[in-house]
């Protein structure tokens, strides 16, 4: 794989895809209620306890103004991000995951001014192409096919932003000093 080249995990916030890189992505889980934490935004639904690590749950729904509901589908992705005080592991809640895609780099647009999230947490928008493989076996020309083809907007969200607003710093101060529960 080249180095413009790299794998992202897609993920559904309300109607819209989003993707992160798939190398920082530490593991998926199913949505279970956190601990809740005090004097916290109310993205920050709480932290849970991960093999030790208390890890801080944010909803991405809520941090980017968009519909939120709990369902068999709502996920927390656990992802590394990079912050000024060093390596963090974070969650983020989702409607769901959809796949991993691979993405070129050098042809990710960028952010345009008007957005469902703030541009300073997007590394580009990228366009992911469906091929219509009904339309094949149906012996039509290739126009045809390329016209049924299904294309999807897809934003790419740089988490090292996401969490370097401040926001995860204010937040890892209230978590350091919590006690890990038992079980």
């Amino acid at each position: 794989m080249s180095e413009s080249k790299k794998d992202f995990l897609t993920f559904k916030l309300s109607k819209e895809d989003y993707a992160v890189e798939i190398n920082r992505v530490q593991e998926i889980r199913g949505w279970q209620e956190p601990s809740p934490l005090p004097n916290v935004p109310a993205f920050v639904k709480g932290v849970i306890d991960l093999r030790g690590e208390v890890v801080p749950i944010l909803d991405l729904r809520e941090r980017f103004h968009l519909k939120v509901s709990y369902n068999a589908t709502t996920v927390v992705i656990v992802v590394n991000v990079t912050t000024k005080n060093g390596e963090r592991v974070v969650g983020f809640v989702v409607d769901a995951v959809s796949d991993v895609h691979q993405f070129d780099l050098n042809k990710v647009q960028p952010a345009p001014d008007v957005a469902a999230i703030d541009n300073q947490f997007m590394m580009g928008l990228t366009t992911i192409i469906e091929k219509n493989h009904a339309s094949n076996s149906m012996g039509s020309n290739q126009s045809e096919d390329n016209a049924a083809d299904k294309k999807r907007m897809v934003i790419l969200i740089d988490i090292d932003k996401l969490a370097s607003d401040g926001m995860l710093e204010q937040i890892s101060n209230n978590v350091d000093n919590l006690p890990l529960q038992n079980g």
